[in-house]
């Protein structure tokens, strides 16, 4: 994930939430971009509970790179939720629209 992701502005290597961002990867009728947030979002959750798990075992993760991850999968949560209130409230927008 790149969370400087957005075209060619964004830094290239640097990690984040940059494929989190809806249109990265839209397809024809525009379901693909949010397919992919939460695809993403789901890789976010399993590799934060893959590293506390580490951690709570004894393994030998460094606590910095835990704490990161976890960090990483609130800001991909929060960011899903701030689109997904973007969504329904576009959703009612359209509704409220007369014919």
């Amino acid at each position: 994930m790149n969370i400087f992701g957005l075209g060619a502005s964004g830094a290239a290597g640097a990690s984040g939430l940059g494929s989190l961002v809806p249109g990265a990867a839209a397809d024809a009728n525009g379901t693909g971009a949010f397919e992919q947030l939460l695809g993403d979002l789901n890789e976010a959750a399993s590799a934060a509970d893959a590293a506390v798990s580490d951690v709570a075992v004894g393994g030998d993760a460094d606590l910095h790179d835990v704490v990161l991850a976890v960090e990483l999968e609130s800001l991909a949560f929060d960011l899903a939720v701030q689109i997904r209130n973007r969504l329904v409230d576009a959703y009612q927008e359209v509704f409220r629209m007369q014919i």
